[in-house]
């Protein structure tokens, strides 16, 4: 997976997206009951799939991403476990995309001990739920007591041929 001429590994992205589909859509059904139950479930989905497209996480954001909310923290495992706790605490994590690059943002505050791997992997940029921006002047002067209070994301480039993870 690690290798960038892996012919398989740009397909490795796909798949998992279509695993986090298939998991939160629950399509395995046994019946008729269980086959209206995962018409339902799907088209809440879609219906979600579309509030979170028109969501904005961001006042400012600096990867002018579309970003879409993924709950199946699990995933997190098999790729990015250094964003797993956080995401687990919080019950979810955002995938990004704007035109060929993707994103991976994992919520926290602004503390060294809710940063993933410390920034070590690539989580060096955090941005503030949006209306949180006005309860500081910079990163550089956020005191503690905003450090505290002031929710956002650590977000990381992620590679889809190869799930790598990297600073933006």
């Amino acid at each position: 997976m690690d290798n960038p001429d892996n012919p398989y590994s740009q397909y490795l992205f796909y798949l998992l997206g279509q695993l986090m589909k298939a998991a939160s859509q629950n399509t395995l059904a046994s019946g008729p009951a269980d086959a209206e139950r995962v018409q339902e479930t799907a088209e809440l989905q879609e219906q979600r799939n579309q509030e979170d497209t028109e969501m904005t996480y961001f006042a400012k954001d600096e990867t002018g991403c579309i970003w879409r909310r993924e709950e199946n923290v699990e995933l997190l495992d098999q790729f990015c476990r250094e964003g797993y706790f956080m995401a687990k605490k919080h019950g979810h994590f955002l995938l990004g995309k704007k035109g060929e690059e993707h994103f991976i943002a994992i919520p926290g505050r602004f503390l060294l001990e809710e940063q993933p791997a410390g920034g070590v992997t690539g989580f060096t940029l955090w941005q503030p739920l949006a209306g949180g921006e006005g309860l500081y002047e910079s990163l550089e002067t956020m005191d503690a007591e905003a450090a505290e209070t002031v929710y956002g994301y650590w977000v990381a480039r992620l590679n889809p041929k190869n799930l790598k993870i990297s600073e933006v």
